[in-house]
């Protein structure tokens, strides 16, 4: 069950509290790039995150925790007596997926610091190229690549960051 509060300060928060929802039969949506929608029945809620990479590790848990939440469902349900095979299967699956996601990871990271580490050579380069005596029109092809690397930069930190 997932609780949702109406607030006007943090401080509120943890005093006022606008209802549940059951994550097992709810419907989670996104409207754009920091809103989720949660649903059921009759109930919705509308969730706002500060970021977008905020609002995606919302999602991100609200579904994982939805499929906590049908996982205990079916097993209060399954009364055959079969739940702890599935348990280590579902063990040994995570197991397999959190070590495919941290090779994932560190690749990642080393993309991260090899796009870094070019980056801030080209820009070297382009800066020691702008300093030298060259005529008019080299200058401004210079200049407008200059620019575009500097688009780059600040695009390929974003995505990083």
């Amino acid at each position: 069950i997932f609780y949702a509060s109406k607030r006007e300060t943090q401080a509120e928060m943890a005093h006022t509290c606008r209802g549940t929802i059951n994550l097992s039969t709810a419907h989670i949506d996104t409207e754009d790039s920091c809103n989720i929608v949660l649903s059921n029945g009759g109930r919705t809620y509308h969730l706002k995150a500060s970021s977008e990479v905020e609002r995606q590790r919302w999602v991100t848990a609200l579904e994982l925790a939805k499929a906590k939440a049908i996982r205990m469902r079916n097993n209060q349900s399954d009364d055959s007596g079969d739940e702890e095979p599935s348990s280590q299967s579902d063990k040994s699956e995570l197991h397999s997926t959190l070590k495919s996601l941290a090779s994932k990871l560190e690749d990642l990271s080393t993309c991260n610091d090899l796009i870094a580490k070019h980056g801030a050579a080209l820009q070297r380069s382009l800066s020691e190229l702008e300093n030298l005596k060259l005529p008019a029109e080299s200058g401004e092809k210079i200049k407008a690549v200059n620019e575009r690397a500097t688009l780059f930069r600040i695009t390929s930190n974003a995505m990083i960051n």
